[in-house]
């Protein structure tokens, strides 16, 4: 098992730099994935076996929110990790998730479009 994130968006190089800085202390591997690479599988953007990049060029199917996507973390190191941002002063993520046996096969424009709805149904006033 390899711990790494998947790191969307992220425009801020001082925030980027901190949590960067912490993943690489606590030895967890980061992809920052870019618009070309939202098509792909999320298996595929975590260099799992089995999974093959999608062929399709991305025309535009993009977004522009920070999002993470979280691969094998334990309990305590995900604590640690969400922990790690108010410790530094800095704002949440608010897309995030944890890669599943359903979710390993979307690639992130699906899981993006999943967790915006989550977000909006929680956040609903």
């Amino acid at each position: 098992m390899s711990t790494s994130v998947l790191l969307y968006n992220f425009s801020d190089g001082e925030r980027l730099g901190k949590i960067r800085r912490y993943l690489n202390k606590e030895h967890i591997s980061i992809c920052m994935v870019t618009a070309p690479e939202f098509l792909h599988p999320l298996g595929y953007l975590f260099h799992m076996n089995g999974f093959d990049r999608n062929p399709v060029f991305n025309f535009g199917q993009n977004f522009t929110d920070e999002m993470m996507v979280l691969k094998d973390f334990s309990g305590k190191q995900m604590d640690d990790f969400l922990g790690f941002f108010p410790k530094e002063n800095l704002p949440p993520v608010k897309l995030k998730a944890i890669l599943t046996p359903v979710t390993v096969h979307w690639n992130s424009i699906q899981l993006h479009d999943e967790l915006t709805k989550e977000h909006q149904m929680m956040h609903k006033k």
